[in-house]
This record gives C-alpha cells, sequence and structure tokens, in this order.
C-alpha cells in the first residue's frame, strides 16, 4: 500500500511540472514554488497550516513557545495559500514563512534536506502522507504533532506512527482518529479544544462587548458562493438603515462583492469609514480584530454554501460579539451543534430567520469559554512537555 501512495505521489508531481508551465495556472499557484523551493536553510521546528485561520493560529502559538520553551529553536511556518505567506511575512512574527512543499517525493527530499526540521506541528488537519513519511525517516522517535486537530475519515493506507502528540478539538474527532492511527496508540492524545483561542486564554481576559459599538452587523469571511444568502440578509440590515461591515474571505473576491453590491444600488464605503445604510468593504488581511472591537453581531461565513466549510467562530465570541452562522457547518458540526445547544451562538436555517435571530446571552459565553479555556491551557501544557523531551 505504501509503495503505491508513492506512486500516486510521483504522479502527483508529474501532474504539477506540467501545469507549471501553463502560466494562468502559475501566477495564481506559483507551483513552481512549492515544487522547488527556494527553502530556507535549517535546523527549524516545522510549523504548518492550510489556510488564514490555521496559520494565524500557528503564528500565536509560535509566540507562546518562544516565550514558554526553553531554547527554543527557530521555527518556519508553512502555508498552502500565497496570500497567507505574504500575511505571515508582514505580520512581524519571529518566524521564517514559505510557501508549503508539495507532497511528492523529490520535493519532500530537497525540503527536508535545506530545512532540517527538528520537529513538525500540524494545525488542525493537515495530515499530508508525504510530510508524515519524512519526519519518520529522518527521526529515531515520533516527532510531529498535531494540534487544534480535526479528523473525519483516514486516507486509506496512511501511516500514523511519526505522529507522537495529538490534541483534537472534540472527543469524536480524538475517538475518529484513535480508531484508525492503530500504530501511534502510544502517543500522548488529548481533547485539547480549538487553539485559535490560546491567546486570550493566555491572557486571562473576560468576555466583554464593545461599550460604543459603531457596526450593527459585521458579515465575516463571506465567499462569493455566498452572495444569494448574503444579499438577502445585507439588504435586510439596509432596510434598517444599520452599518453593515463585510470581509470577503478572499481579496480576490473583493470587486466581485463591490460590483454586485452596486448593482442592487446598495452603497459602499471603504473600511474603516462605518456608515449607517451602507456597507463597508474591507480590502486587506488581518483587520478582525479591529472589526470586532466595534461590531454588536458577527455573521460567519463558509456557512451559507454547500462544501466550504463554516470560519473561525471564537474570534467574535472571545471579544462580546453576538455570533450567528449559517445552515451548514461543515467541519465544524459537532461543535456548532454544542454551541447551539449551549445558547452560546446562534444558527440561521435560512435567511428568512435572519432579522429574527436569536441573541445569545453574553453571560452564557463567559461559562462556556471558561470550560473551554481550561482544556486548552492542559492540552497546550502537554505539547510544551512533549516538545521539551523532543528536542533534548
Amino acid at each position: 500500500m505504501f509503495k503505491v501512495m508513492d506512486i500516486a505521489r510521483e504522479a502527483l508531481g508529474s501532474v504539477a511540472k506540467v501545469a507549471a508551465k501553463v502560466p494562468v495556472i502559475e501566477n495564481k499557484y506559483h507551483v513552481k514554488d512549492r515544487l522547488r523551493g527556494p527553502w530556507p536553510k535549517g535546523p527549524f521546528l516545522w510549523m504548518h497550516g492550510a489556510s488564514l485561520g490555521e496559520c494565524k493560529m500557528l503564528l500565536n502559538l509560535a509566540k507562546c513557545l518562544q516565550e514558554d520553551l526553553s531554547g527554543c529553536p527557530r521555527l518556519l511556518v508553512t502555508t498552502q495559500k500565497v496570500e497567507v505567506l505574504s500575511y505571515i511575512k508582514e505580520s512581524g512574527a519571529d518566524v521564517a514563512a514559505s510557501i508549503a512543499p508539495a507532497d511528492t517525493p523529490t520535493t519532500m527530499k530537497s525540503f527536508i534536506a535545506a530545512v532540517k526540521p527538528l520537529g513538525l506541528i500540524l494545525a488542525e488537519n493537515e495530515l499530508w502522507p508525504g510530510y508524515l513519511s519524512s519526519m519518520m525517516r529522518i527521526s529515531t522517535r515520533p516527532s510531529v504533532a498535531v494540534v487544534s486537530g480535526r479528523f473525519h475519515r483516514a486516507v486509506p493506507g496512511m501511516d500514523y506512527s511519526a505522529i507522537g502528540f495529538v490534541s483534537m478539538q472534540t472527543g469524536s474527532d480524538l475517538s475518529r482518529f484513535f480508531s484508525v492511527a492503530t500504530r501511534t496508540n502510544k502517543s500522548r492524545m488529548v481533547i485539547g479544544g480549538d487553539w485559535k483561542l490560546l491567546p486570550w486564554v493566555r491572557s486571562g481576559k473576560c468576555v466583554t462587548s464593545s461599550e460604543n459599538p459603531t457596526v450593527d452587523t459585521a458579515f465575516i469571511s463571506m465567499h462569493i458562493q455566498e452572495w444569494a444568502s448574503l444579499c438577502r440578509m445585507i439588504a435586510s440590515c439596509i432596510k434598517r438603515d444599520e452599518s453593515v461591515v463585510l470581509v470577503p474571505r478572499r481579496l480576490s473576491e473583493v470587486a466581485d462583492f463591490r460590483k454586485s453590491l452596486l448593482d442592487q444600488e446598495i452603497a459602499v464605503v471603504d473600511w474603516p469609514l462605518v456608515q449607517k445604510g451602507a456597507v463597508s468593504m474591507v480590502s486587506q488581511f488581518g483587520v478582525t480584530k479591529n472589526v470586532f472591537a466595534v461590531s454588536k453581531t458577527a455573521v460567519i461565513g463558509g456557512s451559507f454554501a454547500r462544501g466550504l466549510g463554516v470560519h473561525d467562530f471564537w474570534e467574535p465570541l472571545e471579544r462580546g460579539v453576538a455570533t450567528c452562522v449559517g445552515p451548514y457547518a461543515e467541519g465544524q458540526k459537532e461543535t456548532v451543534a454544542t454551541l447551539v445547544r449551549e445558547g452560546v451562538i446562534a444558527q440561521l436555517q435560512s435567511t428568512a430567520e435572519f432579522s429574527k435571530r436569536n441573541t445569545p446571552d453574553v453571560r452564557l459565553v463567559q461559562s462556556f469559554l471558561v470550560h473551554e479555556s481550561a482544556k486548552i491551557s492542559d492540552s497546550y501544557q502537554q505539547l510544551i512537555d512533549y516538545l521539551k523531551n523532543l528536542l533534548k
């Protein structure tokens, strides 16, 4: 089975080389960089995430490790997204950054030779076969940690024996992983919650709402595929002369959203300007914290069209913003169901419910996050212990 997987990875590399010769594909996805680098010269403790949410979590984790892990090595953060790579480099974080290597045997060999990873921390569900097998070949003991993990199904033939530490978001995630990762049964496995909350947990701050919110509703991480639902919700806000902020998930879709709004004769201004009866458009990464600081309510994207995946609902919750998601919670169904059941977030089954949606009580949010905080704090300390032993 392992041989079959290596053949498949070689075939992927061959396809990628062909794709790199197509200018449109190369300009958008930087295939050559994924295949050949350049890779930074190690050694590093390697951290990898898929997109913005995972990488923001890893940047926060990197800062924590640099504070708490004695003799913390240099850190490298890789990402699958070209636009997120720019965000990492401009974040001011004390880390090296690179586009993630393509999971092909040739690419991984050159990547490992340059980076010389001392260990690998994977965010959420980035369980690439070649990443695991490469770490297994260069380490005498399991040297991969999965943090803030989510797990739904296994890749046939996958070998998980390189993994030595697992912190899954929920008990169900952990049970599913445990059932297939038979070779890693001796690994340290915990239910550790969602580490997007880690900075808030360490800060010890309470959940508090904005005293002077100027934004009635912030639509966060919205995809253009969600336009039909989004349009109805924004129209409902504008009809009530509310102030609205729209944060597109992809910067490449800002122009499409702007045109669609103007086609509906909805006034558009540019963030940070906010005004009643208009939509304030955000056209840069990294400002959601500023948006939440002045918002009453938030609606989270990725949840109003099938096949996307609901985005980060923890950030508005920790800032005391009444939070709502749509009918589709792909990737977080169990967590969303729990939060809805506990009265922490609201969930719309259709946009017809939008104007009458529930506003969660901030006291319920506070109580729930206290319990979540304990799980995250404990699992983080266990990661520190694991890394101390690994890096001896």
